[in-house]
């Protein structure tokens, strides 16, 4: 009996994200680069992220974002780093022409654990999301 059910309760949630555009997810254009700042193995000062929002469509800046719209993630581990930098934004600026000026930290979920910059190329993500609007790419971030 519930196989008859979900299938048009199914269909009726699919129809009405359908018929409401307005529930749909617009793509944003997001345009990342990682640099090193003050950031050197052995310290834990800030790295750098400029992010660069514009309208995939238009090519208009987006320039209404806030710090919560923006998740950084830092992916795999790099041989001697037990610190990541995941969502630990410790500096944003919205400079108003789509450019947003985001400084990372390292952290561990333990604070009794002291973290330090590693060299190496640290992979990461960028991922923008805002109301409907959502937009991702890829960072590079080398410490030397």
């Amino acid at each position: 009996m519930a196989k008859k059910i979900v299938l048009p309760v199914l269909l009726a949630a699919v129809m009405a994200f359908v018929a409401n555009p307005a529930m749909a997810q617009s793509p944003l254009s997001v345009d990342a680069q990682a640099a090193q700042g003050f950031a050197a193995p052995g310290n834990n000062q800030a790295a750098n992220i400029l992010v660069v929002v514009t309208n995939p469509l238009t090519g208009a800046a987006v320039t209404n974002l806030v710090q919560s719209d923006f998740s950084i993630i830092n992916h795999f581990a790099i041989p001697g780093q037990v610190c990541g930098f995941s969502n630990n934004i410790v500096s944003f600026h919205n400079i108003g022409t789509g450019a947003y000026q985001i400084q990372v930290r390292l952290t561990h979920i333990n604070p009794q654990i002291v973290c330090a910059w590693v060299q190496g190329d640290y992979l990461g993500q960028v991922i923008v999301a805002s109301a409907q609007r959502l937009g991702q790419t890829a960072i590079t971030l080398s410490v030397r």
